[in-house]
């Protein structure tokens, strides 16, 4: 008996063993030491080009205050917790922004249908100040994306469709929103899925090696999806415990079968 105990515990410790990872696998940029990147070295936050059914967010201000209530609704219900308010959740955007109807417009409280489907957002708000400066005097215009979503799929803590706000989102900060990945995270095989009006692309992004940092895809763009491969370690982990408690429980059987016919 004691020998198939000393086989069956053996058993136990090799399982155990094989479904341990190295904490190695799980470093960002493997590759790096302290060093300078040139540059260069990173790629170009992309312009992001604006498409029918994006939903802008438009500031207009001037002199005059029926004005700025008009274009500025936040100001009315109070300042900047006002737009706290009037943009926090999707469906106050959708209700308070503009939509970029099927012929590429926007149109805007007095000053009519502008184009901007085509344009980037640096070039949509200045056609709208453009425009803004034929009505009103001293006027100042300020154009944003609302509908800037990406989602985070796969080994990460908190999976879900994240927001931004700003002119440049990475993959790190895409993570980060989602807390991290977990410890079953394929760091070496992250893959991107990036969809338009007229194709779909996919990127595999090796986050143990510095090189992502020139991807494609290291900057997200609207709608992009970012999926976090499980290695395959987690399959093991999961059929090890199985196979644990299956053997734990025979050698309990074992062991008590040995002290029964031991007395």
């Amino acid at each position: 008996m004691n020998r198939k105990m000393i086989i069956l515990m053996s058993l136990v410790i090799v399982m155990g063993l094989i479904s341990c990872r190295s904490n190695e696998d799980l470093i960002y940029m493997q590759d790096v030491e302290a060093e300078v990147l040139t540059p260069d070295f990173v790629t170009k936050v992309p312009e992001y080009i604006i498409k029918t059914n994006d939903n802008l967010f438009v500031s207009i201000k001037s002199t005059n205050p029926e004005i700025n209530k008009l274009y500025n609704p936040a100001q009315a219900v109070g300042g900047q917790q006002g737009a706290l308010n009037l943009y926090s959740q999707l469906p106050d955007q959708y209700l308070n922004g503009y939509q970029v109807d099927s012929n590429g417009n926007i149109s805007l409280p007095n000053l009519g249908k502008v184009g901007v489907a085509g344009l980037s957002q640096n070039e949509a708000q200045a056609k709208v100040q453009q425009r803004a400066d034929e009505y009103l005097k001293d006027a100042s215009v300020t154009v944003k994306l609302l509908n800037f979503r990406v989602s985070v799929m796969g080994e990460v803590t908190t999976p879900g469709v994240y927001y931004n706000y700003s002119s440049r989102f990475s993959i790190l900060e895409a993570l980060s929103m989602a807390n991290g990945i977990t410890d079953h995270a394929r760091i070496n095989r992250v893959l991107v899925i990036r969809t338009n009006d007229k194709e779909s692309k996919t990127y595999r992004i090796d986050l143990s090696n510095k090189n992502f940092l020139k991807s494609e895809a290291f900057f997200l763009q609207p709608n992009d999806v970012v999926y976090v491969e499980p290695h395959k370690i987690k399959n093991t982990e999961m059929n090890s415990s199985v196979y644990s408690l299956l053997l734990s429980t025979v050698s309990t059987a074992v062991l008590i079968t040995s002290l029964i016919i031991s007395n």
